[in-house]
């Protein structure tokens, strides 16, 4: 009876834990698809570089609330996708202007799978996919 209660209480954690994580990977699609659409300007379905360049640009200045031209540590905490924490390539903990603008160029050509000049939804989901790894 005791090995039946054990594994019960295993099978319990196995499919609870599952269960978290699926709806946190829902939620993790959900701000996906949502910042496609905030980027995809025209909402023709796709992003082309001008489009995300804008995004980038907008989402540089809302996160910068001291309005000091570039983003610290404590400004990137609240940017819920991360995307400009690889930005800061000289390393001294602020993310300027130039870094964020060539961090999303980077970005962009990585997310361009088919190099036709333009992101799909599918191909940016897919992109965040692999690097959250679900």
């Amino acid at each position: 009876m005791i090995k039946y209660a054990k594994i019960s209480i295993v099978v319990f954690c196995i499919v609870f834990f599952s269960g978290i994580n699926v709806f946190a990977q829902q939620d993790q699609m959900q701000q996906f698809h949502s910042e496609f659409q905030d980027m995809d300007k025209d909402q023709n379905g796709v992003v082309v570089p001008d489009e995300m360049q804008l995004y980038q640009k907008e989402k540089f200045k809302e996160l910068d609330k001291d309005m000091s031209g570039d983003l610290g540590a404590e400004e990137l905490s609240t940017e819920p996708t991360k995307m400009l924490q690889a930005a800061d390539k000289d390393m001294n903990g602020k993310i300027t202007q130039e870094e964020s603008n060539s961090q999303f160029k980077e970005y962009f050509q990585e997310m361009d799978k088919d190099k036709n000049g333009q992101i799909s939804e599918a191909e940016y989901t897919d992109y965040w996919k692999l690097i959250h790894r679900f």
